[in-house]
């Protein structure tokens, strides 16, 4: 009769319990995470931190969040599960009345990108666990930009030659006297302080100096999506895509040292809009470069011949390095073409004779601090 009696009260708790978690388990229960920086580097570590707060009399034995996040993003606790490129995260809590528990999770970023954690559900049960309530969180996200490392490029010997000296334009209206290019005849309208003495005086006619125009050195890096010559929609081999983001961040990064103004563009599109960007220098248009870099997705708006084209048809004057994961038989030809067009291969070149302005790079892994 005693036994019976203890099992009819544990019977009636629990029944209670489950009564009162129902009715009242997600009230007063507030739930957050966020990162504790906003921004960070490839390689570099974050923290994510957890908050819950109960503001009720009602204790919570067993609470549980489950998070969805991507896969590259490495959480240092084997309370994780990957699936494909899916990371899950659970994380347990026991809350007494009018409590706050705060949660901080070691987070390793090893690829760039834009990341969020998202999805999240909270699951709440009882003391015996015999009954279960979840909840989604669709308000509940933190978000984390992963900017590529800019790393060193000591291993190749010699930089394009559009990272120093002047490059020379063709005249325009008003001519700039630093540049000499030669000496012609005089024609109306030319300043008689252009006029070169010492060759008029062995010619017949007058002669004046010709000028050509000059000025800084400017720069526009064109980055290839297409791994493969099947490459039509998607990327398809990431690696190696990866690591032309890379060497493109690395290249910035030498640009903004030397304040090089530089431009950006990719056969791709962010949020719909083609991934361009303006013509800028120093530290901080190397941030906006690198975020641009790291919102990049894999999706190919359009060939890259067709993008490179249109470019050199409308920029007569600008040089460009191609950082692409491949030559194909059309980029050589261009490059052939245009000596303005440097073209940095990521495979190894086939057995054949290439221009000079068409090499292949490698990449050191050692970063460099963008600061």
């Amino acid at each position: 009769m005693t036994l019976f009696l203890l099992l009819l009260i544990i019977g009636v708790a629990i029944l209670g319990t489950q009564q009162l978690i129902d009715k009242f388990g997600f009230r007063h229960l507030s739930y957050s995470i966020r990162f504790s920086a906003d921004t960070v580097t490839e390689g570099d570590q974050v923290e994510l931190i957890e908050t819950i707060i109960s503001r009720k009399l009602i204790p919570l034995p067993w609470v549980k969040a489950e998070l969805t996040t991507d896969a590259s993003l490495l959480f240092a606790s084997a309370q994780s599960a990957v699936s494909k490129e899916t990371r899950f995260v659970s994380s347990c809590f026991c809350l007494f009345p009018y409590k706050k528990i705060e949660r901080h999770w070691n987070v390793t970023c090893t690829k760039r990108g834009i990341f969020s954690v998202s999805h999240v559900v909270l699951v709440i049960s009882d003391l015996f666990g015999t009954a279960e309530w979840s909840t989604p969180m669709p308000d509940t996200t933190a978000h984390l930009s992963v900017l590529p490392a800019v790393r060193r490029l000591d291993e190749i010997r010699e930089l394009p030659q559009q990272f120093g000296g002047e490059l020379l334009r063709q005249r325009t209206v008003i001519p700039d006297r630093y540049a000499i290019c030669g000496i012609r005849e005089y024609a109306d309208g030319d300043s008689v302080r252009d006029i070169c003495w010492s060759a008029s005086a062995r010619t017949v006619n007058p002669m004046v100096w010709q000028f050509q125009e000059t000025a800084a050195p400017e720069l526009t890096i064109l980055l290839n999506l297409e791994t493969k010559p099947s490459d039509i929609e998607c990327v398809s081999d990431h690696d190696l895509y990866e690591n032309a983001i890379r060497f493109c961040a690395a290249l910035l990064g030498t640009a903004a040292q030397t304040h090089l103004p530089v431009r950006l563009l990719a056969n791709t599109e962010i949020d719909g809009i083609p991934a361009e960007s303006r013509t800028g220098s120093g530290p901080d248009h190397l941030i906006r470069l690198l975020h641009m870099l790291a919102a990049l997705p894999d999706l190919i708006s359009c060939q890259f011949i067709r993008l490179l084209r249109r470019f050199l048809a409308q920029n007569q004057n600008t040089p460009v390095i191609v950082i692409s994961p491949f030559v194909s038989d059309e980029l050589l030809r261009i490059a052939a073409a245009e000596s303005r067009v440097t073209v940095l291969s990521l495979k190894p070149l086939r057995d054949m004779k290439y221009p000079a302005n068409i090499r292949h790079i490698t990449l050191q892994s050692e970063r460099k601090s963008i600061s």
